[in-house]
């Protein structure tokens, strides 16, 4: 069934898009009521529209403070971003963040959508806070977890016995780990810098102060000194002596030590990698894996530490240290050391589970206390983001009105966490009526919420038809004596009349898993992996296949295209097929393209088209590099919209 008919939308409302953590709730509607008489049966359907408006403000104004109808962070915690860790008031939709792939496990880089931040005002916020974590959040953020499944060896996934899953603060149990760490999916694959600079970059920076001098105590014998000594023979010759304009080095020893020194041309070589003495951003982004374990245990080696901590006199040394350390998929914290200078500590545990480390250990905080200043929470396309409070580092990531006139209006939407009823946000959507104790049920409500429930039973959602009321999950008045009534003898269940046309669209999602080589100068068709039905295999055309007499179709497809050369021009077009008449395909028509230039790191690239298709054809995304070697898209997702003949 299609979308209710008369569906009002956020972006019908001025709404932009909720803020609110994703969610997939597949166990029923829940229904609610205002508790207060709102006499909208009598009023146009502009009333309907001005309550539900009223009723947003209220929610996420100074009186309640929620997010969109509820999950922020205080203003103290930070978001990382590619160039480090940043304030809410210093970051903008667009920049790129981590974010946390929740289905595979992985991190990666993605782009911001918005910046929400809500003023100052007196709430209740959720502390927890102790060694290995501190957070401070509304009771409804939400939490990509590892849930304990009490069947041990089951779960496919490493962790055995836990599997993946969303809660909110209030909702953690001692079965839920937080993610602290999660490997870089983005990181490069082929080497852009030779090992041994990377190598001579963790030798020179762990040496505080102008100039490069890397020292080595001959005590632990000549290993090191050996290291070191092959490192500069391989970047810059052999030794020499110093001249103005020489790029080179030489080496003496004292009765302890062998001392490595660089002339200034040769410690200019390395001012790109690591200005101001410490090792940039782009430089540690632009690392492979295994450079960025060499990095990291040459580092410790220098530093004469274990591979459990690392000492730095100065905070910017201490967070490139962790922020290599997150890239590599390592938990890291930074804390300051009272002598003076900072300490990162490096745990070989991926998780943390707050309520069980607060049952267990005394002066670890879980608790409410009161919160004056404002709070805020990003939105990114996987729903999650790493945050920073405190030194500790971790990824940390109502929905329909039917009005008495018979209109659905959105709230939170599809696929969002609910802030209706306790214990079931995640789990279930719901619906209010709008009415109040003395406010009739009106029969085009009651087709209302059979329409929206006949439409989330749709395959994009999927949700049981079970309907419940609010009551039925907390002790409360709410929906009302009628409404529940009607929960209890399945009115709200029976099928919709039917009365609505048929005017809406249908709807496609594709998803990219496997990487595909993208060659310079060749038009490749992109190959999608899954649909949202659960249909699966090398996918290539968006429409067409089960639309043999051609459709009318609105498509839009975001791809991530890795091993990109800056500069580098990407072109993206819809490509309309026909049959070779040999069981084959070929372009028969080709539309409009797009054609971005690539920036730095991983390409970013969306497009969109809208067009007719005739009987017989098929629509595919091709896409075209014009840099000097191959690439790799590594991940895409097209939502297609369409009208069948």
């Amino acid at each position: 069934m299609p979308r209710p008919s008369k569906y009002v939308s956020r972006a019908d409302l001025g709404w932009g898009p909720s803020p609110a953590g994703r969610a997939d709730p597949k166990s029923g509607l829940v229904v609610h009521y205002d508790s207060v008489d709102q006499d909208l049966a009598n009023r146009g359907h502009s009333a309907c529209v001005a309550y539900w408006n009223s009723t947003r403000r209220f929610h996420t104004g100074p009186s309640r403070g929620w997010a969109d109808i509820g999950y922020c962070v205080d203003e103290e915690t930070q978001i990382l971003t590619e160039d480090g860790w940043r304030p809410f008031d210093a970051i903008a939709p667009g920049d790129l963040v981590l974010a946390l792939d929740h289905t595979t496990g992985l991190s990666g880089w993605q782009p911001l959508l918005a910046v929400n931040v809500f003023p100052a005002a007196p709430r209740e916020l959720l502390l927890m806070d102790g060694h290995g974590h501190s957070s401070l959040t509304t009771p409804g953020h939400r939490w990509p977890v590892e849930r304990r499944t009490g069947r041990p060896g089951r779960d496919p996934r490493p962790g055995s016995g836990f599997a993946p899953a969303w809660t909110t603060s209030e909702e953690l149990t001692v079965r839920d780990r937080i993610r602290t760490a999660a490997p870089c999916a983005d990181l490069p694959v082929q080497a852009k810098w030779p090992d041994a600079l990377v190598e001579l970059v963790a030798w020179a920076w762990s040496v505080p102060g102008p100039g490069t001098v890397i020292r080595r105590p001959l005590r632990r014998g000549t290993e090191d000194a050996a290291r070191v000594r092959g490192v500069l023979h391989g970047l810059f010759g052999a030794a020499a002596a110093d001249s103005p304009d020489a790029v080179t080095w030489w080496e003496e020893h004292t009765s302890t030590e062998a001392v490595f020194r660089l002339s200034a041309g040769a410690d200019g070589a390395l001012a790109e990698q690591m200005p101001a003495r410490v090792p940039s951003h782009t430089f540690l982004r632009s690392l492979t894996r295994a450079q960025l374990d060499l990095f990291m245990r040459v580092t410790m080696t220098a530093a004469g530490k274990d591979d459990r901590f690392l000492d730095r006199p100065d905070e910017a040394g201490a967070e490139a240290f962790r922020f290599a350390a997150v890239l590599a998929g390592r938990t890291a914290s930074v804390r300051v050391v009272p002598l003076g200078g900072w300490r990162v500590e490096l745990s070989p545990e991926q998780t943390f589970s707050p309520r069980a480390v607060a049952a267990r250990t005394e002066g670890f905080a879980f608790e409410f206390i009161r919160h004056e200043g404002p709070v805020w929470c990003p939105t990114t396309p996987y729903g999650t983001w790493l945050a920073r409070r405190a030194g500790t580092a971790y990824f940390t990531g109502n929905s329909f009105m039917a009005c008495a006139h018979g209109h659905v209006l959105e709230g939170r939407g599809l696929y969002r966490v609910q802030a209706a009823q306790p214990g079931g946000n995640s789990s279930h959507y719901s619906v209010t009526l709008a009415t109040g104790p003395g406010d009739p049920v009106t029969p085009a409500q009651v087709e209302a919420v059979r329409q929206l429930r006949q439409w989330l039973m749709e395959p994009d959602t999927s949700i049981s038809g079970k309907v419940l009321g609010h009551r039925d999950f907390i002790a409360t008045s709410c929906p009302g004596e009628k409404a529940y009534r009607m929960v209890r003898d399945g009115t709200f269940t029976r099928p919709p009349s039917g009365s609505e046309g048929d005017d809406m669209p249908r709807h496609r999602r594709f998803e990219k898993d496997d990487a595909q080589e993208l060659a310079p100068g060749t038009w490749t068709s992109l190959k999608f992996d899954r649909r949202h039905d659960g249909r699966t295999g090398e996918l290539y055309s968006l429409v067409g296949v089960d639309e043999p007499d051609g459709a009318l179709y609105d498509l839009s497809v975001g791809v991530t295209i890795a091993d990109l050369a800056p500069g580098t021009e990407v072109q993206l077009r819809a490509s309309e097929y026909e049959s070779d008449g040999d069981g084959g395909w070929r372009p028969a028509r080709n539309r409009p393209n797009d054609s971005p230039l690539h920036g730095r790191g991983n390409g970013h690239f969306t497009y969109s088209w809208k067009s007719n298709l005739a009987a017989g054809r098929r629509v595919r995304i091709r896409l075209v590099q014009y840099g000097g070697a191959p690439a790799r898209i590594t991940s895409a997702t097209a939502e297609v919209f369409f009208w069948p003949r």
